[in-house]
């Protein structure tokens, strides 16, 4: 279970996050809002890239920001919106890197790093691109090794900053649909944020709406998506419509 207390966050004197309460105890968790609503912010505060100026934040009941940052990379395993490279590491190279937490920077990898590694390569299937340099590879293919890495890395919960960004459609829905396979499979605790209404309808179990470093609304998915709620998080007037089982958020044109 992830929980998150009263956690603020500032920039020199700019308040990022206030007085954020979090609590995820199953599937996965969406933190839904606009740009520069705070969320990427959020996600680093608990991967542990940056400090908070005040709060707790707890796995499993135990405070990771009393772990070394090492230690915190064993409980949660980060994936980025963005991951520049310019050395042509391979696939392999990029998703053993998860493996950094676990291994011994005197006697590198052991068997057990690159049988991880291998595994997770395998359950992306991307044992094709296995030996090609990742900077040749298409966004999604990067996006998909990206996920691989934070795999490897087995933290019991696992942070998704933006995994569609960049993407056109169809790989966007290939990297949920990942994503939640890799939540069910491997029972997973997962935090992505995400743009999209439609797709947090689709994929997330729970969804927080951050707006302006707040935190306005949080709850079951289907509760929390409304025509009310999109229209105070975006300020964008929308209709929710119903198709099948599914439902969906249909915005009104601005002009």
């Amino acid at each position: 279970m992830l929980k998150i207390k009263h956690l603020y966050f500032s920039y020199d004197k700019k308040e990022i996050l206030k007085n954020i309460d979090l609590q995820l105890t199953g599937g996965i968790g969406c933190l839904l809002g606009p740009n520069g609503a705070g969320k990427s912010t959020l996600l680093k505060c608990i991967a542990g890239i940056l400090n908070p100026r005040a709060g707790e934040i707890q796995l499993n009941g135990k405070d990771v920001e009393k772990l070394d940052f090492k230690e915190r990379a064993k409980f949660v395993s980060y994936a980025p919106q963005e991951f520049s490279v310019n050395f042509p590491y391979t696939v392999f190279e990029i998703v053993l890197m998860g493996r950094n937490p676990h291994i011994n920077i005197l006697e590198g990898p052991k068997k057990d790093d690159v049988e991880e590694t291998k595994k997770a390569i395998q359950t992306l299937k991307l044992a094709k691109f296995e030996n090609i340099p990742f900077t040749s590879l298409s966004g999604g293919e990067k996006r998909l090794t990206l996920i691989a890495r934070a795999l490897s890395q087995n933290g019991q919960l696992m942070l998704f900053d933006e995994p569609t960004s960049f993407l056109d459609f169809r790989n966007q829905l290939i990297v949920l649909t990942v994503i939640n396979k890799i939540a069910k499979r491997f029972k997973k605790l997962v935090l992505v944020s995400l743009h999209d209404p439609n797709l947090a309808l689709s994929f997330c179990d729970k969804v927080f709406l951050l707006k302006e470093g707040t935190i306005l609304k949080n709850g079951n998915t289907d509760e929390v998506i409304t025509e009310e709620n999109i229209d105070l998080l975006y300020s964008l007037k929308s209709r929710l419509v119903k198709l099948g089982n599914k439902r969906f958020i249909i915005p009104e044109k601005l002009l």
